[in-house]
């Protein structure tokens, strides 16, 4: 069993056996966001989006949303809802490939789940099985660290427990790779206090 410890995440203190569910520090995640596509731009252009969210492009005029490392292509369309599910960690950069100065940013965040009695869990993907392509990066930053050190690399697990001996404040950070297109960006900072 795990000494009693508890957790400071996005500002919230979890003590005992209660469920943590963090997002990055200063950021507001939303279920499903929605991306006007006209007048040769996005607008938003960056939206986040929690993790397992959707995003929604509702196309105005001919243009396309195309993931810059191809985990998505909406095709050509000058009207209706192209929508995408998000359940992987990290910041999605796309562009229309009709008008390439036209981009966005999708960025999907990683969470924390647990308790001081079971331990903890950090989560990069809501995924039930991860796809044969797709592999994650996860990286940490130590309590007094200034640098990032790797925590998973090429990894096809979506998950992994965490209980550190050493007390202080931990940041996470994931990217998600597609196969031979290469990998997003890092994900918004996840940040946890272990005390």
């Amino acid at each position: 069993m795990t000494p009693f410890r508890s957790v400071r995440a996005a500002g919230l203190l979890l003590l005992g056996s209660a469920a943590v569910v963090a997002l990055p520090a200063g950021s507001a995640s939303a279920t499903t966001a929605e991306v006007s596509v006209t007048n040769f731009q996005f607008t938003p252009a960056h939206v986040s989006v929690s993790q397992g969210g959707s995003v929604g492009w509702t196309f105005h005029a001919m243009h396309t949303s195309t993931s810059n490392q191809d985990f998505w292509n909406s095709g050509r369309r000058a009207s209706g809802t192209y929508t995408v599910h998000f359940p992987d960690a990290g910041r999605f950069g796309y562009h229309c490939t009709m008008h390439p100065s036209m981009t966005g940013s999708v960025a999907g965040p990683m969470r924390a789940a647990g308790s001081a009695s079971a331990g903890w869990r950090i989560v990069w993907s809501s995924r039930s099985s991860t796809p044969a392509n797709r592999r994650y990066d996860v990286q940490v930053r130590k309590p007094g660290g200034s640098t990032w050190s790797p925590y998973r690399s090429a990894s096809a697990a979506r998950s992994s427990s965490f209980d550190p001996a050493r007390s202080g404040s931990y940041v996470f950070r994931a990217r998600t790779r597609n196969g031979s297109h290469g990998a997003s960006g890092w994900s918004p900072h996840l940040s946890l206090r272990i005390s």
